[in-house]
C-alpha cells in the first residue's frame, strides 16, 4: 500500500512544482530628454507596462531611473512613458516588445536607456567661447572669385544652395561666401575649451546645369571646385591662412578628380505616384542628391541635385575618390515625394540611402523606394480621447512608428509597433484638433529603436524645400515647421542632420530604405 501512496504523492508534488509560475522578471531603464534638448534625466514620469492580461506602473526616480516586475511567463510586453505635464515633453509607446531579445545572451536583462523628445536646450553656462579664423583668397585661372550670391553671418550654418558661387566650407557644415576681391573668412568657434580645431575645406562655384540656367535646369552641380583634406586652426583669436585655386568639376576635363556614376530609380514599389510631367495625372517628384564625405572629422558637402522628370537614369558627378580608400564616400539620398497637384501640398514621400566609396565607386546604383504607409482614418475624423489609428501594410517594413502632434505641430505621443494599428494610450484633450502620420524602414526591429532618440528621426524627415530649386513653389505638411526646429538644433550642435541608425555594416552593403505617410488632422471628441 505504500508505493500507490508514495506514487500519488510524488504526482501531487509534479503537479503543484507544474503549475507554479516562473518567478518575476525584471525590467529596468532611465529615462532621459533627447540629447538635442541637454539630455537630462526625467524625474517623476510615469512607467507603464503591460505584460499578458498584468499592467504594472513606476516612475522615475532623480536619476531618471525606473525598475519594476512583470510575469515571468510573458514573451512580449508592451511600455509607454508619460512624461510629467507641462515641460513640452512628448510620451512614447514600445509596443510587442519581444522579452528574448531584451534579454542579453548570458541571461541578463539590457538597460532601456528612453529619450523623450524634447524642446531643443538653450546655450548652457560653461567655458568661455574660443574663436579662431580660416581667411584666404579664392582664385579661378589665377583670377579671383567674387561671389554674386552673398551671405551674411546668420547663414553661416545653411549648406551650399544651388547656383551660389564663391563659397567656402570648412568641416562640411560652415559656409561663407568671398568678398568682391574673392577673400573670405570663416569663424571657428567652440565651447568646450579647445584650443585648436581642424577640418577639411571646401570650395567653389555651385553654379553647374544641364541646360545653363538655373530656371529651368534639372541637373545642379559644382561648376568649379577645389578640396583641401585638413586645415587647422587655433582658436586663440588668430587667422590661419588658406587660398584656395579652383579647378573643373568636370569629369571630361578633369577626369582625375571628377567621376561620373549611373543612378537609376525604381518606382515599381510606390503606389499612388506618377512621375510623368506629360501625363495628366503627374503628381510626383524623384530627386537624387550626391554628398562627399571629405572624412572622419568632417561632415558632408553635397555635389549636386538631380531631378527625374520623366527620366530613370541619370549620369551624376561626383568627387573621384582614390582607388582602395574606405574612409572617404560619396552618400546618395534619393527622395520621391507626390503632392497635391491643387494645392501643391507634399503629401507621403520615400526614401533611399545608399553610399559608394573608393573600393566601388564605379558600380552603378539602383535605387528601390519603399511604398508609402496609406492611413485608414479619414482627414478630420472626430474620434475619442484614446482613439486607434490604423494603415495599410507596406511591404518589406518591419516596425512602424506613429506620430501625434498638436495643432502647432509639435510631437505630443509616438508609438512603435509592428502591426498596422494602434491605440494612443495618453487621453487626447478633448476638443483639441492634432495630426498625425506613419513613418516605417526596411531593417529596424523593435529593440533597434529603444534607446534611439525619436527627436533624432523627426529632425531627419524635415524637408527644406526652398533648398530645393525645383521643390520651392511646394508646400510641407504642418508638422513640417516642428522638424526644421529640430533639425536646426542638430544642425547646430553636431554640424549636419541625424543619418539613418541601423547597423553600419548594413547600411553600407545594402543601402537603407524609408517612408513616411501624408500628415492627417483628428478632432478629439
Amino acid at each position: 500500500m505504500k508505493r500507490p501512496l508514495l506514487a500519488v504523492f510524488s504526482l501531487l508534488a509534479w503537479g503543484l512544482w507544474a503549475c507554479t509560475p516562473p518567478p518575476p522578471q525584471g525590467l529596468q531603464g532611465h529615462v532621459f530628454t533627447s540629447p538635442s534638448a541637454g539630455g537630462q534625466p526625467v524625474h517623476g514620469a510615469k512607467v507603464v507596462v503591460k505584460a499578458g492580461n498584468q499592467t504594472v506602473q513606476t516612475s522615475t526616480g532623480l536619476d531618471g531611473g525606473f525598475t519594476l516586475q512583470i510575469p515571468g511567463n510573458v514573451q512580449t510586453f508592451t511600455l509607454t512613458v508619460i512624461p510629467p505635464a507641462g515641460q513640452g515633453m512628448a510620451a512614447l509607446t514600445y509596443e510587442a516588445v519581444p522579452l528574448a531579445a531584451y534579454k542579453s545572451p548570458y541571461g541578463a536583462a539590457s538597460e532601456m536607456n528612453l529619450y523623450l523628445p524634447a524642446p531643443a536646450s538653450r546655450t548652457l553656462p560653461g567655458y568661455p567661447t574660443r574663436t579662431g579664423y580660416v581667411a584666404g583668397t579664392v582664385t579661378l585661372n589665377g583670377n579671383p572669385v567674387a561671389s554674386t550670391t552673398p551671405r551674411n553671418a546668420s547663414q553661416l550654418f545653411l549648406p551650399p544652395a544651388p547656383c551660389e558661387d564663391g563659397l567656402v566650407v570648412f568641416g562640411g557644415f560652415r559656409t561663407v561666401t568671398t568678398n568682391a576681391g574673392g577673400q573670405y573668412q570663416i569663424p571657428v568657434a567652440s565651447t568646450n575649451n579647445l584650443y585648436a580645431a581642424s577640418g577639411s575645406l571646401w570650395a567653389g562655384n555651385y553654379t553647374g546645369t544641364d541646360t545653363g540656367d538655373c530656371n529651368t535646369a534639372t541637373e545642379y552641380y559644382w561648376s568649379e571646385f577645389q578640396y583641401i583634406p585638413e586645415v587647422r586652426v587655433y582658436l586663440n583669436g588668430s587667422t590661419t591662412l588658406q587660398d584656395v585655386a579652383l579647378e573643373a568639376f568636370d569629369p571630361g576635363a578633369n577626369p582625375s578628380r571628377v567621376a561620373t556614376l549611373q543612378v537609376a530609380h525604381d518606382y515599381s514599389g510606390l503606389s499612388g505616384f506618377n512621375f510623368n510631367p506629360n501625363d495628366p495625372n503627374w503628381n510626383a517628384y524623384g530627386v537624387s542628391v550626391p554628398s562627399f564625405a571629405h572624412a572622419i572629422h568632417s561632415g558632408e558637402v553635397e555635389l549636386g541635385q538631380y531631378y527625374y522628370l520623366g527620366q530613370t537614369t541619370k549620369a551624376v558627378r561626383v568627387y573621384k575618390i582614390p582607388s582602395g580608400t574606405t574612409a572617404q564616400q560619396i552618400s546618395f539620398l534619393h527622395t520621391a515625394l507626390r503632392l497635391d497637384p491643387d494645392t501643391f501640398e507634399v503629401k507621403d514621400f520615400s526614401r533611399v540611402y545608399q553610399w559608394r566609396d573608393g573600393t566601388n565607386l564605379g558600380q552603378g546604383l539602383t535605387a528601390t523606394f519603399l511604398d508609402t504607409p496609406k492611413l485608414q482614418v479619414n482627414d478630420g475624423a472626430s474620434l475619442g480621447a484614446n482613439p486607434t489609428l490604423s494603415w495599410s501594410p507596406v511591404n518589406g517594413a518591419k516596425i512602424y512608428v506613429v506620430s501625434v502632434y498638436d495643432a502647432q505641430g509639435a510631437l505630443v505621443w509616438a508609438g512603435f509597433t509592428p502591426n498596422t494599428s494602434i491605440t494612443v494610450p495618453v487621453a487626447l484633450q478633448s476638443g483639441a484638433t492634432h495630426f498625425w502620420d506613419v513613418y516605417t524602414d526596411d531593417q529596424r526591429e523593435m529593440l533597434d529603436y529603444i534607446g534611439m532618440d525619436p527627436a533624432a528621426l523627426q529632425a531627419r524627415l524635415y524637408l527644406d524645400l526652398n533648398h530645393y530649386p525645383r521643390l520651392k513653389p511646394l508646400r510641407a505638411s504642418p508638422v513640417n515647421r516642428y522638424r526644421g526646429e529640430l533639425a536646426q538644433a542638430f544642425r547646430e550642435s553636431l554640424g549636419h542632420l541625424p543619418g539613418p541608425q541601423a547597423a553600419y555594416q548594413n547600411l553600407l552593403q545594402n543601402g537603407y530604405r524609408e517612408s513616411v505617410s501624408e500628415t492627417r488632422s483628428f478632432t478629439v471628441q
